[in-house]
């Protein structure tokens, strides 16, 4: 058997009475816990400091083999989230459609017609004219040439032929395009011609009519125009008399550029339904 030498004993004896002092640090009670908890806080604060140091290698190495499971667990909730914000865009999307046609609907009643809701699913020239949208509605839905087509609001313009699925509309802010229309505030009658981006511009039939600012237009007069009357065209923003002429300017109450969801009007509004506002 191998004697240990005269180091090797001395250690081992240190080792013995450090053992023996750790025994009797746990059994001593409350009068030796605050020696006990120096050891160990010593004890801890030197391990908090090496594992500042080691700690992000050794939680590195540790999540290693669930690297690939946490890749596919962030894919799927990356789909997930898409999902949802594509439902909701979808939620959103289809109440505003059965608002629009709520009050698509809503016009028609108060005009005494029915109405065919329509999408607009294409912009540009048709027919000879600039201003042109095709809708999706046809002949198959009720739709013929000439009827008016309204968002709810006010004028859009009129069908200018329809084919069994889908419909080409003129709108009314196209130069070509002419509509008849009421002041509302004092009835008097003229000629909105439509000027692209720029609105309309308003002739009365009379030279000395009171046209103001702020003159709302309607269409009409009853059974004197093509249009469904009593649709709002524009509201009067500037006006001006040159050689005896009274003309005005007017802002569109539909905006030609941003339309989505349209209305096309399938018979023209009873006598008997019609009046001013």
């Amino acid at each position: 058997m191998r004697r240990l030498s005269r180091r090797q004993k001395f250690a081992a004896a240190i080792l013995a009475v450090l053992a023996a002092a750790f025994l009797t640090l746990d059994v001593g009670g409350s009068g030796l816990s605050s020696a006990h908890g120096g050891v160990r806080g010593a004890l801890g604060a030197l391990y908090r400091g090496t594992d500042s140091v080691v700690g992000p290698a050794r939680r590195f190495l540790q999540a290693l083999p669930h690297a690939a499971g946490d890749q596919n667990r962030i894919r799927q909730l990356q789909h997930d989230n898409a999902v949802l914000r594509g439902s909701l865009r979808a939620e959103a999307l289809d109440r505003a459609t059965a608002a629009r046609v709520a009050q698509l609907r809503l016009t028609a009643r108060r005009l005494g017609a029915s109405v065919v809701p329509a999408r607009v699913i294409a912009l540009g020239p048709g027919g000879g004219f600039d201003w042109t949208v095709t809708i999706a509605a046809g002949r198959a839905d009720g739709v013929r040439a000439d009827a008016t087509v309204t968002d709810g609001s006010g004028l859009v313009g009129r069908v200018l032929h329809a084919d069994r699925s889908t419909s080409t509309v003129l709108l009314a802010a196209d130069p070509g395009s002419g509509v008849g229309a009421r002041d509302a505030r004092n009835g008097q009658v003229g000629v909105v011609t439509g000027r692209g981006t720029d609105g309309f511009a308003f002739v009365p039939l009379d030279p000395q009519a009171s046209i103001r600012t702020g003159d709302l237009l309607l269409t009409g007069p009853s059974r004197a125009s093509s249009f469904v009357d009593n649709l709002a065209i524009g509201t009067v923003t500037a006006v001006r008399t040159s050689g005896g002429t009274v003309r005005a300017n007017v802002t569109p109450a539909v905006s030609p550029t941003s339309l989505d969801l349209v209305g096309v009007f399938r018979a023209p509004a009873p006598a008997q339904a019609l009046g001013g506002r």
